[in-house]
């Protein structure tokens, strides 16, 4: 009976191991790129297409001008999604800012904070959420159409100045191996 114990314990605690190092974070939010090659207006539909190129960003701060966007080679009818964690340090009301040209939007725990949409040049939309202490998920999207081309996301943490969300706060879960 106790060696039956043991190896339902050891099976238990590596079972329970390895759900844990699935949900491990590491910094920087997941960005996946979507080249789509023609004007794009609003915010594509891209849930049956493969992303063209992916990366981890530490921050959203890019203003790319006339230029590529930074990993590509594409300045122009693009789409980019970025995902992962935001970790609260304190429960409170939280500012978010996004700017961009074009559209961008902001969600947090799937819940839409900042709607920035639209084709314009580089301009600032902003949402407020209640939040709690902990983790929180976090997904920012940007289409860039012609033109200059930047996307830029910051905060007023409760309490705080605002600035763009820093690295130290921004998290996306390990790939599994």
């Amino acid at each position: 009976m106790k060696r039956l114990l043991v190896v339902l314990l050891a099976f238990s605690l590596l079972v329970v191991g390895k759900a844990f190092a699935a949900d491990e974070l590491e910094p920087g939010l997941n960005c996946e790129f979507f080249n789509i090659g023609e004007e794009v207006g609003d915010f594509p539909d891209v849930k049956d297409k493969k992303a063209t190129k992916t990366w981890v960003d530490k921050t959203i701060d890019v203003d790319a001008g006339d230029g590529a966007w930074p990993n590509t080679d594409a300045a122009d009818n693009f789409y980019i999604r970025w995902t992962g964690v935001i970790k609260m340090e304190k429960d409170g009301k939280y500012k978010f800012y996004t700017e961009s040209d074009d559209g961008s939007r902001l969600f947090i725990d799937g819940k839409q904070v900042v709607d920035n949409g639209g084709l314009h040049a580089a301009e600032e939309k902003d949402g407020e959420v209640e939040l709690k202490a902990g983790d929180h998920e976090i997904k920012v999207e940007f289409f860039e159409n012609g033109g200059q081309a930047s996307c830029k996301v910051s905060w007023e943490p409760a309490g705080g100045a605002k600035e763009i969300v820093p690295a130290k706060v921004l998290f996306h879960k390990k790939a599994a191996k």
